[in-house]
């Protein structure tokens, strides 16, 4: 992308937001908070939003719809859940991360229970206090998941997560010693992958490869330790708008972060009304819906209501990109 185009898009998108009204709605009530809320999944073709609470652990579907939310618990599975996608060409069949497994459930998106129908593969079951954390898939379908270590340890300089994507039927390892694996985004125009681990404070860019899905060429786009210093909050969750910015959640921090990764600039920040904001997705049937998921971890009494709601945030005047299913096969 030359110089120009940069400054055009730059312009563009600044243009929208000062001129943009947002609106920030709590999609849930007070029965349906999440104690973790995390891993957000919009499905363009349902027009339904999937995610977790990892504590509970539940799956949840939101119809844009009806505006009502289903809730659901796997059978037999006490598992932390980290995320929630969609198996392409199945109606009500999901890959969710359970504890050290990668397990494809059976759910209609109504009913209380879900079902495991098969684990695809297991990761780090020698670490007992690792779990999968984040996950999404790749403009092509394949799975990227990454997991995370104990909390109560010092992961920065002790880090055993590692971060993979699913090549059936095996889970090849991408980056080892990470700390707590989380956001991920793609920009197939620009050929690069997008990677956070909160443990480090920063937003991670490689080349990637639309072919293979093979990453490469590491950097730190961003650190926000240098641009927070005064903020001890850990970036999280993350998804990415059709101009290439990205939009990054922050633990403790009570905020979104938007970023232009071409000038590796922060253009804005969207205050939250709660501290701990997880992870969000572009959805509706225009892509113009920021839902975003937050926390009231570790209780409702230490983080107070709105904590753990999940949010829609309107009037941003940008679309985000199509999120997409996992090709099992």
């Amino acid at each position: 992308m030359n110089s120009w185009c940069c400054i055009f898009v730059i312009l563009m998108f600044l243009r929208c937001i000062m001129s943009d009204e947002l609106h920030i709605e709590e999609i849930t009530n007070e029965t349906l908070r999440c104690i973790l809320g995390e891993g957000p999944h919009y499905d363009v073709k349902s027009q339904n939003l999937y995610y977790v609470d990892i504590e509970a652990p539940a799956i949840f579907r939101y119809s844009l719809e009806t505006g009502k939310i289903f809730k659901a618990t796997i059978k037999d599975n006490n598992s932390q859940l980290g995320f929630i996608t969609p198996i392409a060409g199945k109606t009500d069949e999901f890959v969710v991360g359970a504890g050290h497994d990668l397990t494809v459930i059976k759910w209609n998106g109504e009913s209380e229970e879900a079902t495991v129908q098969t684990v695809l593969v297991t990761v780090q079951s020698e670490l007992p206090i690792n779990r999968i954390n984040d996950a999404k898939c790749d403009p092509h379908g394949r799975l990227f998941f990454g997991t995370m270590g104990d909390t109560t340890t010092n992961l920065k300089d002790h880090p055993t997560g590692f971060f993979y994507r699913y090549d059936n039927p095996n889970a090849t390892v991408l980056r080892d010693s990470v700390g707590i694996s989380n956001g991920l985004a793609w920009d197939e125009k620009l050929g690069k992958f997008y990677y956070i681990d909160s443990v480090t404070r920063n937003v991670k860019v490689y080349d990637y490869e639309s072919s293979t899905g093979h990453i490469s060429n590491e950097s730190v786009l961003i650190d926000f330790a240098v641009t927070h210093p005064d903020i001890e909050f850990a970036p999280d969750g993350m998804t990415i708008d059709e101009n290439g910015f990205l939009y990054v959640a922050t633990w403790d921090g009570a905020r979104i972060i938007i970023i232009n990764p071409v000038s590796k600039e922060i253009v804005r920040e969207i205050q939250m009304p709660v501290d701990k904001v997880t992870s969000l997705a572009f959805g509706g049937p225009s892509l113009d819906i920021l839902f975003v998921t937050t926390a009231a971890f570790p209780t409702s009494d230490i983080h107070p209501p709105p904590s753990g709601a999940v949010f829609k945030i309107t009037g941003l005047n940008v679309k985000g990109l199509p999120m997409s299913e996992f090709k099992l096969d």
